[in-house]
């Protein structure tokens, strides 16, 4: 790096991308003052350019649409704000081959390519700050790999979707449907119009496979997280729920088992008296259990303009700064040639679990109901029905003891051959956090 100034270039300039040209522009000062050197925004690729340059903050910059024009700048370190995977990867490996460091949000780039970008980096003198990937503005990647470094981990405990945090808390606190609160989110820019990535759980299975990645050791795809949305959640399941006394939230769950490496995304029912369960609107959170700190809880804006553009030049003053670059280099804190993951079958995965299930209104149901839980080896916590107009069918709610998943969904299929269902039952697990 030039001890005078550092030169950068980013790719991408869209929201984000604009809230980081703005941020160097406007705390061009104070970023000075803080690392030692003036940091000088020289080249940006876009698809648009015009749309680019009306954006009226990138005066005197090389705005291009030819990569091969942006590369022919001299540049110290390249900021990745475009998103997706092709070309973004050819981009992002041409910067690192030619010894550039890399800052990227690039979740879904590091949760497919990560282990091989890592190395590459590695292999050019390079490295790669991945901040803004997976909390926005929380400094959670920092936490795990920096201030926590002491711990053996044991646990993660994620709420990484604002999208999703957004809509589970106005199901549960104000009563509206998923479409409602669905339709709501988009308009006030909280969800795309296809909101598909987030609600399905892989945007959040994508932050989860870097972040167990980075705390565990091992090398872990998107693949290998076990995704369950929101999109078909029940209104009336939340509302059985805050009757026993539980908050719902759309977790992301990395744990060690006797199994192996535990890895989920799904729907889950925890103490509405928890930590996690005051995280609402468009917040995130991650809950980290350690050996030696215990529980540590990191909370803030997960998404947004600011608090990504913030997290990108965060990374980008501590690599001018020259404090992360030694540590990428030397430091074995991010996966390059570490095992792949083994990871646990999700019929493994031991809980409690809520299962709601709609029978007819006729005698020997319940007879029904706990032999087939009986003969699964599963035992029961709580049993709640509603009292309805007989000869309907009533939902009945069933709570269990610690189970093997793989055993109840046995239960649940001996349930439904025996009895008339006239839909799916429903299972969500509730979730017990480790003593902290």
């Amino acid at each position: 790096m030039s001890q005078a100034s550092i030169r950068v270039g980013m790719i991408g300039c869209g929201t984000v991308g604009s809230g980081v040209a703005q941020l160097l522009r406007d705390q061009k000062d104070l970023y000075t003052t803080r690392v030692g050197r003036t940091i000088e925004l020289v080249a940006v690729l876009v698809r648009n350019v015009d749309k680019a340059k009306n954006t009226g903050l990138l005066q005197d910059i090389a705005v291009t649409n030819d990569p091969d024009a942006f590369f022919a700048n001299d540049m110290d370190i390249v900021l990745e704000v475009a998103g997706g995977i092709d070309p973004i990867s050819q981009y992002v490996q041409r910067a690192l081959t030619a010894g550039c460091h890399v800052v990227t949000a690039n979740k879904a780039l590091l949760a497919a390519q990560g282990p091989e970008l890592f190395r590459l980096a590695k292999q050019h003198n390079a490295s790669i700050a991945l901040e803004a990937s997976c909390g926005g503005g929380i400094p959670i990647v920092t936490a795990l790999t920096f201030g926590l470094m002491a711990n053996r981990f044991e646990a993660l405990y994620g709420i990484l979707n604002g999208t999703c945090n957004y809509i589970l808390t106005e199901m549960t606190q104000k009563g509206k449907t998923y479409e409602t609160a669905l339709a709501e989110a988009q308009e006030k820019g909280f969800a795309e119009a296809d909101p598909a990535m987030d609600v399905s759980g892989q945007d959040a299975a994508q932050k989860l496979a870097i972040l167990a990645a980075i705390a565990f050791g091992v090398q872990i795809t998107e693949e290998q997280v076990h995704s369950i949305g929101i999109n078909n959640l029940n209104l009336e399941d939340i509302q059985f729920g805050a009757e026993l006394g539980y908050d719902i939230k759309l977790l992301a769950i990395a744990q060690q088992t006797n199994a192996g490496l535990s890895l989920g995304v799904r729907p889950c029912f925890i103490h509405a008296d928890l930590p996690l369960a005051q995280v609402h609107g468009s917040f995130n959170a991650l809950s980290v259990y350690g050996n030696a700190t215990g529980h540590s809880m990191y909370y803030g804006r997960g998404a947004g303009q600011f608090p990504t553009a913030g997290a990108i030049v965060s990374d980008l003053l501590n690599l001018v700064g020259q404090g992360y670059a030694p540590a990428f280099g030397q430091m074995n804190l991010w996966p390059t040639d570490q095992p792949a993951a083994t990871v646990a079958s999700a019929d493994e995965l031991t809980s409690r679990f809520y299962l709601r299930v709609d029978v007819p209104d006729v005698p020997n149901v319940m007879a029904k109901l706990t032999r087939a839980l009986g003969e699964a080896g599963i035992s029961i916590s709580a049993v709640m029905q509603h009292e309805i107009d007989a000869g309907n069918h009533v939902p009945v709610v069933i709570l269990t003891h610690q189970a093997r998943q793989g055993d109840v969904l046995k239960a649940i299929k001996a349930m439904k051959t025996q009895l008339s269902m006239p839909t799916e039952p429903t299972l969500i697990h509730i979730v017990d956090f480790p003593e902290g």
